[in-house]
């Protein structure tokens, strides 16, 4: 596939993702495996039933189930060979978005082991969006992507949203990502920056960060699925591609 490397005046494309081999490359993506975060309902598998290659596109499909101890199947993959320090990184996808879905594109410190290591690992999330049609300041819905940081006593007010006039991110692919650098990291969706955090005295975000997409399930911040949910529901990834300054 043809990228445009010349896409950012001043950068240059070192690495992308396109999902044009066919299959899930293990040399990149690693997956989380059970209930990992954040009291989901989600159960994370690495079975091809929820994340898969399809026509040059990455599928997490979050799908519902007959077993009370795992009711709801999903995929958490993240970067086990690749690790990012500043430059712009950014995402073409389609995301689920009904009710109870909480599609995630984001990144933490490189050196974090396990949930005990956070905050203190820094955290990135260049976007999240929770499904349904409700809106509220803090929750959101399907026309409301979000973007925020996390870290040891992080200031307040650091998210922001970035709300589409018509329709949700469930309807068409849309572009998600950061520009990042040693005073800021922007956020933007399709080239439009909306969230700007100054992380210049912040030392968690000047070290290598990697890179995790998922959907999730319920829980405190998405709320549960409800009768209008429809399944499986698809988070579809058409590349993911990181730019460096030249």
């Amino acid at each position: 596939m043809s990228v445009d490397l010349n896409k950012y005046e001043g950068y240059e494309l070192v690495w992308s993702e396109e999902f044009d081999s066919g299959k899930i490359n293990t040399d990149i993506w690693d997956w989380e495996i059970g209930y990992i975060r954040n009291n989901e309902l989600q159960y994370y598998t690495d079975s091809p039933d929820n994340s898969y290659i399809e026509d040059n596109k990455l599928v997490i499909k979050t799908d519902k189930t007959d077993d009370e101890e795992r009711p709801y199947l999903s995929a958490s993959l993240y970067t086990k060979g690749k690790a990012f320090l500043y430059g712009r990184l950014e995402m073409r996808a389609k995301l689920p978005g009904d009710q109870g879905m909480w599609p995630a594109f984001w990144m933490l410190g490189k050196g974090f082991k396990d949930n005990s290591d956070w905050p203190e690992c820094g955290e990135i999330d260049i976007m999240e969006m929770v499904g349904g049609e409700f809106y509220l300041p803090y929750h959101g819905g399907r026309g409301v992507a979000q973007a925020t940081v996390h870290y040891p006593d992080e200031a307040e007010g650091l998210s922001r949203s970035c709300e589409l006039i018509d329709g949700g991110y469930d309807d068409d692919f849309h572009i998600f990502g950061i520009d990042w650098d040693e005073n800021f990291i922007r956020f933007y969706v399709d080239d439009k920056v909306y969230n700007r955090i100054n992380i210049k005295d912040i030392p968690q975000f000047h070290k290598e960060f990697f890179l995790i997409v998922n959907t999730a399930v319920g829980a405190w911040w998405a709320e549960d699925p409800d009768e209008t949910t429809r399944f499986p529901q698809k988070y579809i990834i058409d590349w993911i591609r990181y730019y460096k300054k030249k």
